[in-house]
């Protein structure tokens, strides 16, 4: 039945005769029929109408899809400048403490070398 092919080309995106709309006009026009004509057949019209209805949900779905990968995506760089932000104190931090660490172990041996007991040598004085 030429509807039927015509309703198939629509919905293909592959159009011969027609503006490519999904509407009964252009389902028509694409099967080379009156409105009236097309409107004879209700059950091919309804089927029609199902599976457009069925794209335009597929449709709806992957542009929902493509907008939720999209956020993720832009989450996933978020998350990538934050870690970079944070490995970058980190390192920043190490470098800090490693410094403390170096600083008290030279005043450590400081402090020991300054009490340590062989070097109070107490002189006596035998002329007295």
């Amino acid at each position: 039945m030429a509807l039927r092919a015509a309703f198939e080309r629509l919905l293909r995106g592959e159009p011969v005769r027609s503006d490519g709309s999904l509407t009964v006009a252009s389902l028509a026009a694409e099967a080379g029929v009156s409105r009236a004509s097309a409107y004879r057949c209700p059950q091919v019209l309804a089927e029609f109408r199902k599976l457009v209805a069925e794209q335009a949900d597929t449709a709806s779905s992957s542009m929902t899809l493509r907008q939720e990968v999209q956020a993720l995506k832009a989450a996933e760089r978020e998350l990538r400048q934050q870690h970079a932000r944070e490995l970058r104190e980190l390192r920043d931090s190490i470098n800090v403490l490693a410094q403390h660490v170096q600083y008290l172990t030279l005043e450590n041996q400081r402090l020991l070398q300054a009490n340590d007991p062989r070097d109070r040598v107490t002189r006596i004085d035998r002329h007295g």
